[in-house]
């Protein structure tokens, strides 16, 4: 532990620094994440639902296109499906972006997961076209979340702090390099 100290306190001194403050907001971002789960749950009942109205039996994860039904259970399993796909990476935005920007990150963390569940209640009841009310919404959340990422990425390249990975930061927002001062 002190040797480690010691490697932090030297950092310091050089202005090495490259902590991650939490703002005081991030609870907000902490509870849309605890909250997807019931979105999850919600989809997760609809599948069970569709199993046994459809007769589709595990491990079976899309009903054969002879069974009766099948394009009304594979239109509630895909919504599932879909879902579970952007899951992970749009949560991953939301808690990035809830760094610099908690409630907005969280809010439109929120707006994703009310057009999932919306996009799979449509997928269910109208098919491919039933989807689209909650595509658009999920989009809603999950586009700007991207664009603030990229959004961030850009400012902390301006003031020179993308951490220790990066010698030197690529092109800014203005597109082009950053002087050290040394050129002539």
């Amino acid at each position: 532990l002190s040797e480690r100290s010691s490697i932090d306190e030297a950092a310091m001194v050089r202005g090495q620094t490259h902590g991650v403050t939490i703002p005081h907001d991030f609870g907000w971002v902490v509870m849309a994440v605890g909250s997807s789960q019931f979105m999850n749950i919600f989809l997760s009942v609809q599948v069970s639902m569709a199993r046994k109205k459809y007769d589709v039996q595990y491990p079976t994860m899309y009903a054969d296109a002879s069974k009766k039904d099948a394009d009304k259970f594979n239109c509630v399993q895909r919504a599932h499906q879909n879902t579970l796909e952007t899951w992970a990476p749009v949560t991953i935005l939301a808690l990035v972006n809830g760094l610099v920007y908690p409630k907005a990150s969280a809010a439109l963390f929120g707006v994703w997961q009310l057009g999932r569940v919306i996009y799979g209640i449509g997928y269910a009841k109208g098919g491919p076209k039933g989807r689209m009310a909650g595509g658009i919404l999920s989009h809603l959340g999950d586009l700007p979340l991207m664009i603030m990422t990229f959004f961030h990425w850009s400012q902390a390249c301006e003031a020179h702090q993308v951490g220790s990975y990066f010698a030197r930061c690529p092109a800014g927002a203005s597109g082009r390099a950053k002087s050290n001062g040394t050129e002539k």
